[in-house]
C-alpha cells in the first residue's frame, strides 16, 4: 500500500470485535457459563459513538447473529456483522487462497469486503479487538487506527473491560499519521461488577454446531498438516 493511501483526516467508521469487546462467555463467581453483555446500554452507546458500526468476528454467522440477538441488537446491526463465513468468502473472491492457507482466517482478509459491501476506507478506520495479534494485523492490513480492549474475569465475579467513551473520544479527536502505519492504542481497564442486566441466559455451543463450524474444523486440520509438510521440506537456514 502506497503513503498516499494511507492518508488520513480522522476517524469515520469504527469496527468492533464482538467477543470480549462487546460480550464476554464465561462463567461468573461459580454461575454457569452464559454469555454477558459488558456494556449497559449497548446500542445506544454504538449509536452515540459518532461513526458507522461495523462488528468482525470469527463467530460464524449462527453464533454471532444469536449473540448480537442476546445483546440487544436487531436486525439493522445484524446487517453490518462481517462474521467467519465473510471472512472466508472475502478471502476468495479477493484471490488470496494462499494467505488463507498459510496463516488462517486473519481478520484482515474481510477489509476486501468492508470496502465493496459498505464502501469502508480502512485508513480512516478504528478497530477494536481484545487481542493484540488480530489489531496487529489489520494495522498491517491498511487499518488506520488500531486499539487493543482490556479483556478478563476474576474469581469473585469482577470483570474488565473498557469504557465507550474513550472509544468516542478517539474518535472525535485521533489522527491518523499520514506516513506509513497505523497507530496502536491501548485501551485504559475499566472493572464492572456483572449485575442482572448484564446476563443473558445464551450458551453458544449449541449454535456453534452447524455445517461451517464442522467444516471450518476438517479445514484447520488440513492446514496443520500442510504447514508441517512444508516445514519439514523446505530447506532450513543455516
Amino acid at each position: 500500500m502506497t503513503a498516499p493511501e494511507r492518508k488520513c483526516r480522522g476517524v469515520k467508521t469504527v469496527v468492533l470485535d464482538i467477543d470480549g469487546v462487546l460480550v464476554l462467555e464465561t462463567s461468573v463467581a461459580g454461575s454457569s457459563e452464559e454469555v454477558l453483555v459488558l456494556h449497559d446500554g449497548l446500542e445506544s452507546r454504538l449509536e452515540q459513538l459518532g461513526a458507522e458500526v461495523f462488528f468482525l468476528t470469527h463467530r460464524s454467522r449462527p453464533e454471532a447473529e444469536a449473540i448480537l440477538g442476546a445483546a440487544g441488537l436487531g436486525r439493522r446491526w445484524l446487517d453490518r456483522c462481517l462474521c467467519a463465513n465473510d471472512i472466508l468468502s472475502s478471502a476468495v473472491l479477493s484471490g488470496q487462497w494462499l494467505r488463507l492457507a498459510s496463516h488462517g482466517m486473519r481478520k484482515s482478509l474481510a477489509l476486501p469486503r468492508l470496502r465493496s459491501r459498505f464502501g469502508v476506507s480502512p485508513s480512516r478506520c478504528l478497530f477494536v479487538d481484545d487481542r493484540l495479534d488480530n489489531v496487529l494485523d489489520m494495522c498491517r492490513g491498511g487499518i488506520g487506527v488500531g486499539a487493543v480492549a482490556p479483556s478478563g474475569v476474576d474469581a469473585v465475579g469482577s470483570v474488565t473491560t473498557f469504557d465507550f467513551d474513550e472509544v468516542a473520544e478517539i474518535v472525535r479527536t485521533h489522527q491518523p499519521a499520514v506516513e506509513e502505519g497505523a497507530a496502536v492504542l491501548h485501551l485504559r481497564p475499566h472493572e464492572i461488577r456483572i449485575e442482572s442486566q448484564h446476563r443473558t441466559g445464551l450458551v453458544t455451543r449449541h449454535t456453534a454446531r452447524n455445517g461451517f463450524n464442522i467444516a471450518r474444523r476438517s479445514a484447520a486440520i488440513i492446514r496443520r498438516g500442510f504447514i508441517a509438510v512444508r516445514d519439514r521440506t523446505s530447506p532450513r537456514k543455516r
